[in-house]
């Protein structure tokens, strides 16, 4: 935009040349309007005049974060209406306690976020960070990584940009380039009337400038990311060559489609081998501290989403071992075994009573159930075990008592997972008796909305709010209800 300026300058010269003297008063004139309108057009591109600055890191408009949020929303239902959110209860538990180490590092003033994460049934390596705190992770991502610590560090990113307000940073930056487009629009016909060419120029110029300018935000803006995620990885104790190998990952699958590592430009992230370098410059500078393992090795998930399992974590031979199994005679022995191996392991209850919902067949069923139930009680506290006692007592593979069944209820209804349309039919189901129909409205709106269908979400939560009479939940719900309305706008 400078050369546009000093174009315009070089032209206002040229008009007052000894050669163009006889209409120098018309001339002048029209000088003088060139100058304004180049400081002008060049102070928006600068941001100084008729579009305010980018807001400080954290600073939020609340007009603007509730219609971010919104949008954010609205994509999460496309994705559900399209099939591509994935519904596997297993998968977000796995993701939800991958993200637990990370949270104190991006945790509000008043020691909360709210945050949403799921997967997504896509085989690209991606993942994404939506207003209003929603994370998606693309199968693809998982297919590609080997252990744990490599998503913490892509999720570790993704809270990056969330906590630092970049998607209302970038909305603002984009403002102030279609104020700089839309300026030099305006002022074209001033110029067209002193030179044709110039005005061309103005437009084109403006275009490219802000092009540019985003481009350069956007990049700016990973690598405020990149530099939040060591950080947080970093205070949750986690081992920070996840991110050097989960980088290495993403540079390795740029150069196969490519033939490059990356390049800075024209596209919006910066080149991976730059990245790489800040990377291992910063984890160089600082000790690395005893790493807590995560109780769910990822090639568990990656077996249970028949995506590709390289790790070489001990954890994965047996359940690799049950999944390549052909008798159920064999099944049975193995699920023994990796129960016994790992009591009490939540996302093991789960993978179990699904199967012994689905897939078993025979007279052993019952004493794998019985088994199963037993584990469950040693986990209370888990909503990803409680949903597996309810979804066991729906299919009658196991009886639940009165007090067990309000139980796993109530651990259910506090902790569900937002996007899990398992989790909210099965609480939908949960609620027969005529004095619990609040909680059963309350839960199909949550299946209405993970459905794509925001109009009836809206009505069933409102019937809910109506018939409940407890003051928090009430509050709770009315809360949830003013949210899914500004939704609807």
């Amino acid at each position: 935009m400078m050369s546009c300026f000093i174009l315009v300058c070089m032209k206002i010269f040229a008009f007052f040349s000894p050669r163009r003297q006889s209409n120098r008063g018309v001339r002048a004139g029209q000088g003088i309007s060139l100058l304004v309108m180049a400081f002008i057009v060049f102070s928006v591109a600068r941001g100084d005049v008729l579009i305010g600055d980018l807001p400080n890191l954290g600073q939020q408009d609340i007009r603007s974060q509730n219609e971010q949020t919104s949008a954010g929303l609205r994509y999460l239902r496309f994705l559900n209406a399209q099939g591509m959110a994935a519904q596997d209860p297993g998968l977000t538990y796995y993701l939800e306690q991958s993200m637990v180490p990370l949270l104190p590092a991006f945790s509000t003033e008043d020691g909360s976020r709210d945050l949403l994460i799921f997967g997504v049934s896509h085989r690209s390596f991606n993942a994404f960070a939506l207003p209003g705190g929603l994370i998606g992770v693309h199968d693809g991502l998982l297919d590609a990584l080997t252990e744990t610590p490599e998503v913490q560090a892509i999720l570790a990113h993704e809270l990056g940009h969330l906590a630092l307000g970049h998607h209302q940073r970038l909305a603002q930056a984009r403002q102030q380039s279609t104020g700089l487009v839309i300026a030099s629009i305006l002022l074209a016909p001033l110029a067209w009337q002193v030179d044709p060419d110039l005005a061309i120029g103005m437009i084109y110029g403006a275009q490219g400038t802000a092009i540019q300018q985003q481009l350069a935000f956007s990049r700016s803006m990973e690598e405020e990311a990149d530099r939040m995620a060591v950080s947080a990885m970093r205070s949750g104790g986690l081992p920070l060559d996840g991110m050097i190998s989960a980088y290495e990952t993403m540079a390795s699958g740029q150069r196969l489609q490519t033939g490059t590592a990356g390049t800075a430009y024209p596209t919006t992230h910066p080149d991976v081998r730059a990245r790489l370098a800040d990377l291992r410059n910063r984890i160089e500078r600082e000790p690395q501290r005893d790493n807590p393992v995560l109780d769910i090795p990822l090639c568990w998930v990656q077996l249970d989403r028949s995506l590709n399992s390289r790790s070489t974590d001990e954890r994965c031979a047996l359940y690799r071992a049950w999944h390549e199994a052909d008798s159920q005679e064999e099944l049975y022995e193995l699920w023994d075994d990796l129960l016994t191996a790992y009591p009490a392991h939540p996302y093991l209850v789960f993978r179990a009573s699904d199967w012994l919902t689905v897939q078993a067949v025979d007279e052993q069923r019952s004493a794998l159930a019985e088994r199963v139930k037993a584990k469950a009680s040693l986990a209370p506290d888990s909503w990803l075990v409680a949903l597996s006692m309810l979804h066991l007592h729906k299919e009658e593979v196991v009886q639940l008592s009165g007090s067990e069944r309000a139980r796993w209820r109530r651990t259910l209804q506090e902790q569900a997972a937002a996007n899990d349309l398992m989790t909210w039919n099965t609480l939908r189901l949960a609620y027969p008796e005529e004095h619990e129909r609040h909680m059963a409205f309350r839960a199909q709106a949550q299946t209405s909305w993970i459905n794509g269908d925001l109009d009836t979400a809206v009505r069933q939560l409102r019937r809910a709010v109506e018939l409940s009479d407890a003051g928090s939940q009430r509050s709770q719900w009315e809360n949830q209800l003013r949210r899914w309305e500004r939704a609807q706008r």
